[in-house]
């Protein structure tokens, strides 16, 4: 690997779903060597994700699962036997990070609480992801990235005034805890190097989410905003008729919305902002100066604030006219502020800037053969970051794994008819996504 700040740095991954996954994920970007730890019975939920693909009985054929783990080997040990439990212990004698997305109760009652850790390695990182943190009254339960997403407010945030949140279409504080997680890792693991013992890094969902309302939260505070009431949250628009409630990027403009196209579905639309009179010329121009443009109801910033209703269905009637990728060049070449609204396929093939920045880079994964894969977005001395192409295949990496610690082949052969590591000659059960429910 090229750019591999993170090369030496051994990784302990228990961690499943997506938030864990995501920082260990990124960690292998950076050269770590990330073991992820499963027992074929429990493994990672996310083998199985209903919306991904997914061969019934393959443990490994699933897209999401492997975009979420690239870059990482497999393990597999049942921590519930005493001897994978001792098995385990000797890996955590032998890492220098631990990663875990569990409730707390979860390692300390398999014996691995973070003073246990420190007893086998005192400089070990432990890093843990929640949804609420391992201390505190709400410590106890569990959860997935969109009740995280409502108990911290960024649910709340999203959607129409007078209407019910709209919420995110999907686990957004998942990906961000991941990313975020990875930070303080990579600032735990420089520490580590200079010579700190070991370190508890604590992360919750939750707070990374609340993290985020920064400017709903001051305007509530220093504004008095309420935010139940029927102008919040204040929509696509800059600013809600008879509101003084403006949006997120506390700028004024109008038209700004979503338009519909002719393109058929849900994603059929075009986003539309005019900040100023030079651009509401020039978007007049581009539709040929129609007579309701020059309606007094329109006139300037403030009447057209006042009368966004009009304006927007005036308006959506003509981009009804063209496609969505048709209309956002037509704009854009007149210098008014238009984007299409793009689906994944859209992202992955029509999408010219995403392209040219190899965001999605093509490898050979063992199971699913050639495919696109998401890179993290970063390039580095001018080319993006290199994916490591390889993945948790379950169960490939055990006894090389075994053998690192210094296991001879008799005493692999013994923890596999001992049951503490799952015998490679013996068939998996069959795996369904019941298996993970």
């Amino acid at each position: 690997m090229g750019f591999a700040p993170l090369a030496g740095t051994r990784v302990l991954d228990f961690s499943w779903n997506v938030a864990g996954p995501t920082a260990t994920k990124v960690l292998a970007a950076l050269g770590a060597d990330v073991v992820k730890v499963e027992w074929p019975t429990r493994a990672d939920p996310g083998r199985a994700l209903a919306f991904s693909p997914f061969q019934e009985g393959v443990f490994d054929s699933s897209g999401f699962f492997s975009t979420v783990n690239i870059g990482k080997r497999s393990f597999t040990v049942d921590p519930t036997s005493a001897a994978g439990h001792h098995i385990v212990d000797e890996l955590l004698g032998h890492c220098d990070i631990v990663v875990e997305s569990y409730s707390p109760r979860v390692m300390s009652g398999w014996g691995w609480t973070f003073q246990r850790m420190l007893e086998l390695n005192p400089n070990i990182i432990y890093l843990s992801v929640s949804g609420f943190g391992h201390t505190g009254p709400e410590s106890a339960y569990v959860s997935y990235g969109p009740t995280a997403q409502a108990a911290s407010g960024v649910t709340a945030a999203s959607g129409e005034p007078d209407q019910p949140p709209a919420g995110w279409g999907y686990s957004y504080l998942d990906v961000m805890t991941g990313y975020q997680a990875a930070l303080v890792t990579v600032a735990a693991r420089s520490r580590q190097l200079d010579g700190h013992a070991g370190q508890r890094l604590d992360v919750s969902q939750v707070e990374v989410g609340a993290a985020m309302l920064g400017p709903i939260l001051m305007d509530c505070g220093l504004n008095g905003t309420v935010t139940h009431e029927a102008l919040f949250p204040p929509g696509n628009r800059a600013q809600w008729p008879e509101s003084t409630v403006d949006g997120y990027r506390y700028e004024l403009g109008a038209p700004y919305n979503l338009f519909p196209t002719n393109d058929p579905g849900h994603d059929g639309f075009c986003a539309i902002t005019v900040l100023n009179e030079s651009e509401w010329q020039a978007l007049k121009a581009a539709m040929g100066k129609p007579d309701w443009a020059e309606d007094e109801r329109f006139a300037d910033l403030d009447r057209r604030l006042a009368n966004q209703n009009e304006l927007d269905m005036r308006l959506g009637e003509w981009t009804r006219l063209f496609g969505k990728y048709e209309l956002m060049a037509l704009l854009q070449a007149a210098g008014v502020r238009a984007g299409a609204l793009q689906t994944g396929r859209d992202r992955l093939d029509r999408d010219p800037a995403l392209a040219s920045r190899q965001v999605f880079q093509r490898l050979n994964h063992d199971v699913l053969g050639e495919h696109r894969f998401e890179s993290l977005p970063v390039h580095v001395d001018g080319k993006p970051l290199e994916l490591y192409p390889r993945w948790p295949i379950l169960g490939k990496d055990t006894e090389t794994v075994l053998a690192e610690l210094g296991e001879s082949a008799d005493q692999i052969a013994e923890l596999a008819k001992s049951g503490g590591i799952w015998p490679p000659d013996i068939a998996r059960p069959i795996y369904t996504k019941e298996t993970t429910s």
